[in-house]
């Protein structure tokens, strides 16, 4: 029962988290959608990989942004926790990024991926996450992902640990 209150108390934190990262934020969020099979992917990308390295390395993302098509994913860290590789084919890039976020944490159970649409619906992007399994940390997907239209095209994206899973490591506290 404790765990349900700690964990309620930190959901209603981290709505206020990120309704002061969306209001400061002053882009035009964005969506997301699952992609069921990754083999609709093609022509050329933008890799850009991202880790960082502490919490063990569970903050691992990788993102493909489509050449030519006027927008350019940015993680909202430093630039010396990702890099960017520009004109990957897609089906390399996917592979590449799907490799990447398997071999960071030794937790890994799979991938998620999900197309990064413009506010017109139009498919931008792609994410590829890692989910771990839930024993290790009490549930699989343990990011929070928020992305913003920018001007001149960025799309800025906020990359957030659990809070629950950010306290056990912080305090040594209960998931």
């Amino acid at each position: 029962m404790k765990i349900f209150w700690l964990r309620l108390i930190m959901l209603f934190f981290l709505i206020g988290i990120l309704s002061l990262t969306c209001s400061c934020a002053g882009g035009k969020a964005l969506r997301t959608e699952r992609v069921q099979d990754v083999r609709e992917i093609h022509g050329l990308y933008t890799l850009i990989l991202y880790t960082e390295g502490q919490y063990d390395s569970l903050k691992t993302l990788a993102f493909l942004s489509i050449e030519g098509s006027g927008y350019f994913i940015e993680p909202y860290v430093p630039s010396f926790d990702y890099g960017v590789w520009t004109n990957v084919s897609g089906e390399y890039a996917m592979l590449y990024a799907l490799d990447f976020v398997g071999r960071q944490n030794p937790n890994y159970k799979q991938p998620e991926v999900k197309r990064i649409l413009d506010p017109s619906g139009k498919i931008i992007g792609y994410e590829v996450r890692p989910l771990y399994y839930p024993l290790a940390y009490g549930f699989s997907n343990v990011l929070f992902t928020s992305y913003f239209l920018e001007p001149g095209g960025i799309v800025r994206v906020y990359i957030q640990l659990d809070p629950t899973v950010e306290n056990h490591f912080t305090t040594g506290g209960p998931r």
